[in-house]
Protein backbone atom coordinates (compact mmCIF):
# COMPACT_ATOMS: atom_id res chain seq x y z
CA UNK A 1 0.00 0.00 0.00
CA UNK A 2 1.73 3.09 -1.07
CA UNK A 3 1.47 6.77 0.82
CA UNK A 4 -1.49 7.67 -1.45
CA UNK A 5 -3.60 4.92 0.18
CA UNK A 6 -2.69 5.22 3.42
CA UNK A 7 -3.57 8.77 3.52
CA UNK A 8 -6.58 8.25 2.12
CA UNK A 9 -7.42 5.53 4.27
CA UNK A 10 -6.86 7.88 7.33
CA UNK A 11 -8.93 10.59 6.21
CA UNK A 12 -11.78 8.43 5.59
CA UNK A 13 -11.37 6.67 9.22
CA UNK A 14 -11.10 10.25 10.73
CA UNK A 15 -14.24 11.06 8.34
CA UNK A 16 -16.20 8.13 10.16
CA UNK A 17 -15.05 8.78 13.79
CA UNK A 18 -18.10 10.78 16.23
CA UNK A 19 -17.09 14.35 16.85
CA UNK A 20 -16.14 13.44 20.52
CA UNK A 21 -13.54 10.46 19.71
CA UNK A 22 -11.81 12.81 17.34
CA UNK A 23 -12.23 16.76 17.88
CA UNK A 24 -11.96 19.01 14.79
CA UNK A 25 -8.85 20.95 15.59
CA UNK A 26 -7.04 17.13 15.04
CA UNK A 27 -8.65 17.02 11.77
CA UNK A 28 -7.14 20.85 10.92
CA UNK A 29 -4.37 19.45 12.36
CA UNK A 30 -3.70 16.99 10.09
CA UNK A 31 -4.94 18.99 7.09
CA UNK A 32 -2.81 21.29 7.62
CA UNK A 33 0.49 18.80 7.48
CA UNK A 34 2.21 19.48 4.56
CA UNK A 35 3.40 16.20 2.22
CA UNK A 36 6.80 17.06 3.53
CA UNK A 37 8.19 18.61 6.11
CA UNK A 38 11.59 20.38 6.57
CA UNK A 39 14.04 19.05 9.23
CA UNK A 40 15.91 21.73 9.91
CA UNK A 41 16.79 21.31 13.45
CA UNK A 42 19.43 20.99 15.69
CA UNK A 43 21.85 22.77 13.61
CA UNK A 44 24.41 20.30 14.39
CA UNK A 45 22.43 18.06 11.90
CA UNK A 46 22.35 19.87 9.09
CA UNK A 47 26.38 20.59 9.57
CA UNK A 48 26.61 16.38 9.46
CA UNK A 49 24.23 16.10 6.01
CA UNK A 50 24.35 19.09 4.43
CA UNK A 51 21.64 21.20 3.47
CA UNK A 52 19.49 18.87 2.59
CA UNK A 53 15.97 18.53 3.02
CA UNK A 54 14.66 15.75 5.02
CA UNK A 55 11.58 14.69 3.10
CA UNK A 56 8.72 12.77 5.71
CA UNK A 57 5.86 11.39 4.49
CA UNK A 58 2.73 12.85 5.71
CA UNK A 59 1.18 9.68 7.16
CA UNK A 60 4.05 9.70 9.10
CA UNK A 61 3.68 12.47 10.53
CA UNK A 62 0.14 11.81 11.50
CA UNK A 63 1.12 8.94 12.93
CA UNK A 64 3.70 10.28 15.09
CA UNK A 65 1.01 12.72 16.19
CA UNK A 66 -1.53 10.44 16.87
CA UNK A 67 1.08 8.49 19.21
CA UNK A 68 1.84 11.94 21.12
CA UNK A 69 -1.58 12.42 21.68
CA UNK A 70 -2.01 8.80 23.30
CA UNK A 71 0.50 9.00 25.56
CA UNK A 72 -0.49 12.44 27.17
CA UNK A 73 -3.64 10.87 27.43
CA UNK A 74 -1.93 7.86 28.78
CA UNK A 75 0.68 10.16 30.92
CA UNK A 76 -2.34 12.21 32.16
CA UNK A 77 -4.40 8.90 32.99
CA UNK A 78 -1.50 7.48 35.08
CA UNK A 79 -0.74 10.81 37.13
CA UNK A 80 -4.62 11.24 37.78
CA UNK A 81 -4.76 7.97 39.26
CA UNK A 82 -1.83 8.20 40.99
CA UNK A 83 -2.93 11.19 42.63
CA UNK A 84 -6.10 9.63 43.57
CA UNK A 85 -4.28 6.92 45.48
CA UNK A 86 -3.00 9.06 47.54
CA UNK A 87 -6.37 10.64 48.62
CA UNK A 88 -7.95 9.06 51.58
CA UNK A 89 -11.17 7.10 50.44
CA UNK A 90 -14.26 8.53 51.11
CA UNK A 91 -17.45 6.24 51.46
CA UNK A 92 -20.96 7.44 50.27
CA UNK A 93 -23.16 9.10 52.65
CA UNK A 94 -24.28 6.99 55.43
CA UNK A 95 -28.13 7.15 54.80
CA UNK A 96 -30.63 10.03 55.12
CA UNK A 97 -30.41 12.33 57.65
CA UNK A 98 -33.26 13.34 59.67
CA UNK A 99 -33.97 17.73 60.06
CA UNK A 100 -35.06 18.60 63.26
CA UNK A 101 -38.32 20.62 62.78
CA UNK A 102 -39.00 24.45 62.84
CA UNK A 103 -39.14 25.12 66.68
CA UNK A 104 -37.13 22.61 67.86
CA UNK A 105 -34.95 23.26 70.75
CA UNK A 106 -31.67 20.95 70.65
CA UNK A 107 -29.85 22.44 73.27
CA UNK A 108 -32.33 23.05 75.50
CA UNK A 109 -32.93 20.23 78.59
CA UNK A 110 -35.52 18.35 78.15
CA UNK A 111 -38.08 17.87 81.38
CA UNK A 112 -36.13 16.52 84.44
CA UNK A 113 -39.70 14.80 85.53
CA UNK A 114 -40.13 13.23 82.31
CA UNK A 115 -40.59 9.14 82.09
CA UNK A 116 -36.72 7.74 81.47
CA UNK A 117 -35.14 4.22 81.54
CA UNK A 118 -34.77 3.78 85.33
CA UNK A 119 -32.92 1.42 87.51
CA UNK A 120 -32.21 1.44 91.20
CA UNK A 121 -29.30 4.41 91.66
CA UNK A 122 -26.28 1.90 91.98
CA UNK A 123 -27.19 0.36 88.01
CA UNK A 124 -26.36 0.78 85.01
CA UNK A 125 -30.02 0.55 83.17
CA UNK A 126 -28.72 1.34 78.96
CA UNK A 127 -27.28 -1.95 77.98
CA UNK A 128 -26.63 -0.15 74.42
CA UNK A 129 -27.45 2.47 71.85
CA UNK A 130 -27.50 2.96 68.37
CA UNK A 131 -28.98 6.10 66.26
CA UNK A 132 -31.99 5.63 63.79
CA UNK A 133 -30.94 7.87 61.06
CA UNK A 134 -34.65 8.28 59.37
CA UNK A 135 -35.97 8.89 62.74
CA UNK A 136 -33.73 11.53 64.06
CA UNK A 137 -33.73 9.60 67.28
CA UNK A 138 -31.84 7.33 69.78
CA UNK A 139 -32.38 3.68 70.22
CA UNK A 140 -31.96 2.03 73.46
CA UNK A 141 -32.10 -1.20 75.20
CA UNK A 142 -32.91 -0.61 78.95
CA UNK A 143 -31.82 -3.10 81.59
CA UNK A 144 -34.38 -1.65 84.30
CA UNK A 145 -36.06 -2.83 87.51
CA UNK A 146 -38.87 -4.48 85.34
CA UNK A 147 -36.81 -6.41 82.48
CA UNK A 148 -35.61 -5.19 79.13
CA UNK A 149 -36.87 -2.67 77.70
CA UNK A 150 -37.01 -0.37 74.37
CA UNK A 151 -36.83 3.49 74.80
CA UNK A 152 -36.06 6.13 72.09
CA UNK A 153 -34.53 9.53 72.43
CA UNK A 154 -35.75 12.84 70.58
CA UNK A 155 -32.45 14.58 70.47
CA UNK A 156 -34.48 17.11 68.91
CA UNK A 157 -36.38 17.62 71.90
CA UNK A 158 -34.32 16.14 74.32
CA UNK A 159 -37.23 13.82 75.51
CA UNK A 160 -37.33 9.52 76.35
CA UNK A 161 -40.40 7.65 74.88
CA UNK A 162 -41.08 4.43 76.30
CA UNK A 163 -41.56 2.36 73.16
CA UNK A 164 -43.82 -0.78 73.85
CA UNK A 165 -43.09 -3.36 70.69
CA UNK A 166 -44.63 -6.72 69.92
CA UNK A 167 -42.02 -8.36 71.97
CA UNK A 168 -38.61 -7.58 72.97
CA UNK A 169 -35.20 -9.48 72.85
CA UNK A 170 -33.87 -11.34 75.89
CA UNK A 171 -33.01 -9.30 79.21
CA UNK A 172 -29.66 -10.28 78.24
CA UNK A 173 -29.32 -8.72 74.72
CA UNK A 174 -25.84 -6.64 75.79
CA UNK A 175 -24.18 -6.96 72.69
CA UNK A 176 -24.77 -3.72 71.49
CA UNK A 177 -27.23 -2.03 68.85
CA UNK A 178 -26.31 -0.98 64.90
CA UNK A 179 -28.63 0.91 62.25
CA UNK A 180 -29.39 -0.53 59.04
CA UNK A 181 -29.76 2.20 56.63
CA UNK A 182 -30.83 0.46 53.74
CA UNK A 183 -33.42 -1.61 55.50
CA UNK A 184 -34.57 1.53 58.13
CA UNK A 185 -34.22 -1.13 61.03
CA UNK A 186 -32.01 -1.34 64.67
CA UNK A 187 -29.98 -4.58 64.82
CA UNK A 188 -29.00 -6.28 67.73
CA UNK A 189 -27.68 -9.72 69.12
CA UNK A 190 -28.55 -11.12 72.09
CA UNK A 191 -26.53 -13.39 74.79
CA UNK A 192 -27.63 -16.41 73.01
CA UNK A 193 -26.22 -15.56 69.64
CA UNK A 194 -30.27 -14.62 68.33
CA UNK A 195 -30.67 -12.27 66.24
CA UNK A 196 -33.23 -8.89 66.31
CA UNK A 197 -34.32 -6.24 64.48
CA UNK A 198 -36.47 -3.35 65.53
CA UNK A 199 -38.65 -1.24 63.02
CA UNK A 200 -39.17 1.84 64.57
CA UNK A 201 -41.88 3.01 62.68
CA UNK A 202 -43.91 -0.40 62.99
CA UNK A 203 -42.72 -0.51 66.49
CA UNK A 204 -41.88 -3.62 66.58
CA UNK A 205 -39.02 -6.64 66.87
CA UNK A 206 -38.51 -9.08 64.55
CA UNK A 207 -36.29 -12.41 66.21
CA UNK A 208 -34.26 -13.45 62.72
CA UNK A 209 -31.68 -16.26 62.98
CA UNK A 210 -28.39 -17.40 64.98
CA UNK A 211 -25.28 -15.47 64.76
CA UNK A 212 -22.33 -17.84 63.01
CA UNK A 213 -20.53 -17.59 66.67
CA UNK A 214 -21.99 -16.93 70.07
CA UNK A 215 -19.78 -14.16 71.00
CA UNK A 216 -20.24 -11.86 68.24
CA UNK A 217 -20.80 -8.35 69.01
CA UNK A 218 -22.16 -6.03 66.58
CA UNK A 219 -19.65 -3.21 66.16
CA UNK A 220 -20.86 -0.77 62.80
CA UNK A 221 -22.40 -0.76 59.15
CA UNK A 222 -20.27 -0.34 56.51
CA UNK A 223 -22.02 2.03 54.18
CA UNK A 224 -20.21 0.56 51.17
CA UNK A 225 -21.26 -2.66 50.94
CA UNK A 226 -24.53 -2.37 53.10
CA UNK A 227 -23.91 -4.42 55.92
CA UNK A 228 -24.30 -4.65 59.43
CA UNK A 229 -20.34 -5.61 60.93
CA UNK A 230 -19.85 -7.92 64.15
CA UNK A 231 -16.53 -8.66 65.46
CA UNK A 232 -16.04 -12.05 67.36
CA UNK A 233 -13.66 -13.73 69.53
CA UNK A 234 -11.45 -16.48 67.54
CA UNK A 235 -10.37 -18.09 71.26
CA UNK A 236 -7.02 -17.45 70.47
CA UNK A 237 -5.12 -15.30 73.80
CA UNK A 238 -2.10 -14.76 71.36
CA UNK A 239 -4.02 -12.85 69.15
CA UNK A 240 -6.04 -9.67 68.37
CA UNK A 241 -8.85 -12.46 68.70
CA UNK A 242 -11.01 -11.29 66.12
CA UNK A 243 -13.17 -13.18 63.32
CA UNK A 244 -15.24 -10.36 61.40
CA UNK A 245 -18.17 -11.13 60.04
CA UNK A 246 -20.92 -9.83 57.73
CA UNK A 247 -24.46 -9.93 57.89
CA UNK A 248 -27.43 -8.82 55.50
CA UNK A 249 -30.57 -8.49 57.41
CA UNK A 250 -32.91 -8.76 55.04
CA UNK A 251 -31.73 -12.09 53.76
CA UNK A 252 -30.98 -13.30 57.43
CA UNK A 253 -27.14 -13.91 56.07
CA UNK A 254 -23.96 -14.02 57.45
CA UNK A 255 -20.44 -14.04 55.54
CA UNK A 256 -16.86 -13.98 57.10
CA UNK A 257 -14.78 -11.20 56.45
CA UNK A 258 -11.70 -12.93 55.44
CA UNK A 259 -7.90 -11.65 57.25
CA UNK A 260 -5.10 -12.34 55.11
CA UNK A 261 -2.31 -11.99 58.27
CA UNK A 262 -4.49 -12.04 62.43
CA UNK A 263 -2.68 -9.68 64.53
CA UNK A 264 -0.32 -11.05 66.81
CA UNK A 265 0.00 -8.87 69.89
CA UNK A 266 -0.34 -10.78 72.66
CA UNK A 267 -3.47 -10.22 75.81
CA UNK A 268 -5.48 -7.13 74.76
CA UNK A 269 -8.48 -4.85 75.04
CA UNK A 270 -10.16 -3.44 72.48
CA UNK A 271 -12.42 -0.44 71.36
CA UNK A 272 -13.27 -0.14 67.80
CA UNK A 273 -14.72 2.01 65.13
CA UNK A 274 -15.41 2.60 61.91
CA UNK A 275 -13.93 5.94 59.71
CA UNK A 276 -15.47 6.97 56.74
CA UNK A 277 -12.97 9.18 55.73
CA UNK A 278 -10.36 6.75 54.86
CA UNK A 279 -12.61 3.52 54.71
CA UNK A 280 -11.48 1.88 57.08
CA UNK A 281 -11.53 -0.07 61.06
CA UNK A 282 -10.06 1.96 63.95
CA UNK A 283 -9.21 -0.74 66.28
CA UNK A 284 -7.50 0.90 69.82
CA UNK A 285 -6.46 -1.58 71.38
CA UNK A 286 -4.45 -1.58 74.80
CA UNK A 287 -2.19 -4.90 74.84
CA UNK A 288 0.28 -6.65 77.75
CA UNK A 289 3.72 -6.54 77.51
CA UNK A 290 5.64 -8.50 79.55
CA UNK A 291 8.40 -5.57 80.74
CA UNK A 292 10.59 -8.74 81.33
CA UNK A 293 13.00 -8.86 84.68
CA UNK A 294 12.63 -5.28 84.93
CA UNK A 295 10.93 -3.13 87.96
CA UNK A 296 7.47 -3.00 86.13
CA UNK A 297 6.66 -6.83 85.14
CA UNK A 298 3.94 -5.83 82.74
CA UNK A 299 3.05 -2.61 81.27
CA UNK A 300 0.47 -1.47 79.25
CA UNK A 301 0.98 -0.70 75.37
CA UNK A 302 -1.83 1.38 73.57
CA UNK A 303 -1.72 1.15 69.79
CA UNK A 304 -3.77 1.72 67.25
CA UNK A 305 -4.64 -0.57 63.98
CA UNK A 306 -6.40 0.05 60.98
CA UNK A 307 -8.44 -2.82 59.32
CA UNK A 308 -9.28 -2.51 55.46
CA UNK A 309 -12.29 -4.64 54.90
CA UNK A 310 -12.04 -4.48 50.65
CA UNK A 311 -8.73 -6.33 51.51
CA UNK A 312 -8.69 -7.93 54.60
CA UNK A 313 -5.56 -6.16 55.72
CA UNK A 314 -4.40 -4.83 59.17
CA UNK A 315 -2.01 -2.12 59.36
CA UNK A 316 -0.44 -0.82 62.32
CA UNK A 317 0.45 2.96 62.42
CA UNK A 318 2.82 5.03 63.69
CA UNK A 319 0.68 7.12 66.24
CA UNK A 320 1.50 7.99 69.90
CA UNK A 321 -1.64 6.21 71.33
CA UNK A 322 -3.52 7.48 74.37
CA UNK A 323 -3.28 4.62 77.25
CA UNK A 324 -7.20 3.84 78.42
CA UNK A 325 -7.42 1.61 81.81
CA UNK A 326 -9.95 -1.77 81.08
CA UNK A 327 -10.64 -4.43 83.65
CA UNK A 328 -12.79 -3.31 85.98
CA UNK A 329 -16.05 -2.75 85.83
CA UNK A 330 -18.01 0.13 84.54
CA UNK A 331 -15.20 2.31 83.69
CA UNK A 332 -14.15 0.95 80.43
CA UNK A 333 -13.98 4.06 77.98
CA UNK A 334 -16.77 4.53 74.95
CA UNK A 335 -15.97 5.04 71.48
CA UNK A 336 -17.51 6.67 68.40
CA UNK A 337 -16.77 8.08 65.24
CA UNK A 338 -17.41 11.81 64.97
CA UNK A 339 -18.39 11.90 60.53
CA UNK A 340 -18.61 16.38 61.32
CA UNK A 341 -15.15 16.73 62.31
CA UNK A 342 -13.61 13.05 60.87
CA UNK A 343 -12.27 11.56 63.74
CA UNK A 344 -12.61 8.58 66.00
CA UNK A 345 -13.04 9.84 69.49
CA UNK A 346 -12.34 7.55 72.56
CA UNK A 347 -14.07 9.34 75.80
CA UNK A 348 -13.97 8.61 79.78
CA UNK A 349 -12.14 8.30 82.93
CA UNK A 350 -11.80 12.48 82.52
CA UNK A 351 -9.72 12.22 79.79
CA UNK A 352 -10.97 12.15 75.41
CA UNK A 353 -8.71 11.94 72.64
CA UNK A 354 -9.46 12.16 68.55
CA UNK A 355 -7.77 9.82 65.74
CA UNK A 356 -7.29 11.76 62.99
CA UNK A 357 -6.69 8.91 60.01
CA UNK A 358 -5.88 10.78 57.35
CA UNK A 359 -2.67 12.40 59.73
CA UNK A 360 -2.02 9.51 61.69
CA UNK A 361 -2.45 11.32 64.68
CA UNK A 362 -3.90 11.56 67.97
CA UNK A 363 -5.44 14.63 69.69
CA UNK A 364 -6.11 15.29 72.89
CA UNK A 365 -9.70 16.68 73.57
CA UNK A 366 -9.03 17.62 77.25
CA UNK A 367 -7.78 16.08 80.56
CA UNK A 368 -9.08 16.35 83.92
CA UNK A 369 -8.79 15.07 87.18
CA UNK A 370 -7.44 11.91 87.80
CA UNK A 371 -10.43 9.36 87.48
CA UNK A 372 -9.25 6.90 90.45
CA UNK A 373 -9.05 9.73 92.70
CA UNK A 374 -12.44 9.72 95.12
CA UNK A 375 -13.88 13.56 95.22
CA UNK A 376 -10.63 14.74 92.86
CA UNK A 377 -13.03 15.18 89.60
CA UNK A 378 -15.92 16.64 90.79
CA UNK A 379 -19.15 17.01 88.50
CA UNK A 380 -17.98 18.32 85.42
CA UNK A 381 -19.19 16.05 82.59
CA UNK A 382 -15.77 14.80 81.75
CA UNK A 383 -15.65 13.34 85.34
CA UNK A 384 -18.03 10.19 84.83
CA UNK A 385 -18.79 9.95 80.82
CA UNK A 386 -17.56 6.57 79.97
CA UNK A 387 -18.89 3.58 77.63
CA UNK A 388 -22.73 4.71 76.25
CA UNK A 389 -21.83 7.34 73.93
CA UNK A 390 -23.40 7.34 70.31
CA UNK A 391 -22.94 9.72 67.13
CA UNK A 392 -25.89 12.52 66.07
CA UNK A 393 -25.83 13.59 62.71
CA UNK A 394 -28.91 15.44 62.83
CA UNK A 395 -26.77 18.12 65.57
CA UNK A 396 -23.30 16.74 64.45
CA UNK A 397 -22.20 15.83 68.09
CA UNK A 398 -22.27 12.86 70.79
CA UNK A 399 -24.53 12.05 72.07
CA UNK A 400 -23.59 10.44 76.22
CA UNK A 401 -25.58 8.69 78.42
CA UNK A 402 -24.61 9.25 82.13
CA UNK A 403 -25.31 5.86 83.31
CA UNK A 404 -22.12 4.68 84.21
CA UNK A 405 -20.09 5.14 87.97
CA UNK A 406 -19.01 8.07 89.25
CA UNK A 407 -16.27 7.91 92.37
CA UNK A 408 -16.79 10.12 95.38
CA UNK A 409 -15.73 10.30 98.35
CA UNK A 410 -19.82 10.81 100.21
CA UNK A 411 -21.79 8.61 98.94
CA UNK A 412 -19.33 6.87 96.45
CA UNK A 413 -20.43 4.84 93.16
CA UNK A 414 -22.98 6.72 91.65
CA UNK A 415 -25.07 6.19 88.38
CA UNK A 416 -26.53 9.36 86.93
CA UNK A 417 -29.06 8.91 83.76
CA UNK A 418 -28.70 12.22 82.53
CA UNK A 419 -28.10 12.77 78.87
CA UNK A 420 -25.43 15.03 77.51
CA UNK A 421 -23.57 15.87 74.38
CA UNK A 422 -20.12 16.54 73.73
CA UNK A 423 -19.35 18.71 70.60
CA UNK A 424 -15.54 17.36 69.36
CA UNK A 425 -14.57 20.53 67.59
CA UNK A 426 -15.29 23.19 69.94
CA UNK A 427 -14.96 20.63 73.12
CA UNK A 428 -18.23 22.00 74.70
CA UNK A 429 -20.40 19.83 76.70
CA UNK A 430 -23.92 20.44 76.40
CA UNK A 431 -26.87 19.28 78.82
CA UNK A 432 -29.60 17.40 77.32
CA UNK A 433 -31.53 16.06 80.52
CA UNK A 434 -30.24 16.52 84.05
CA UNK A 435 -30.42 13.29 86.18
CA UNK A 436 -33.67 12.32 87.96
CA UNK A 437 -33.72 12.64 91.64
CA UNK A 438 -31.66 9.32 93.62
CA UNK A 439 -29.25 9.44 89.91
CA UNK A 440 -27.86 12.59 90.98
CA UNK A 441 -24.37 12.85 90.52
CA UNK A 442 -22.81 14.14 93.95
Amino acid sequence: MNERETERRFRDWLDAQGPTAVPDNLRGAVASIPATVPVGWPDRLAAAFGPRRAAVPRSAWVLLLLAALLAALVGGTLLVGSQQRRLPAVVPPVGQVFECPPGSTPDTPGPVDQARPLRSPMAVALTAMAFDRRAGRLVALADTDFGLETWTFDVCTNTWTRMHPNKEPPSNSSFGLVYDVDSDVTVAVDGDGRVWAYDLEADTWTEKGRAPVDDAPLRFYDPASGLVIALGDDGDADTLGLELWSYEVETDEWAPIPQAKPLAIGPHYEDFAYDTSVDRLVAYANTWKDAGDTAEGWIFEARTWLFDIRTGTWSGTGAATPEYSYGLWGIQPGIAYDEAAQRTVMLGQGHSAAYDATADRWETLYVGASWDEPGACGTRPECRRMPHLVYDPVNERLVVYGGTVSLSADPGWVNPDDMLAFDTRTREWTVLLEPSEGHATP
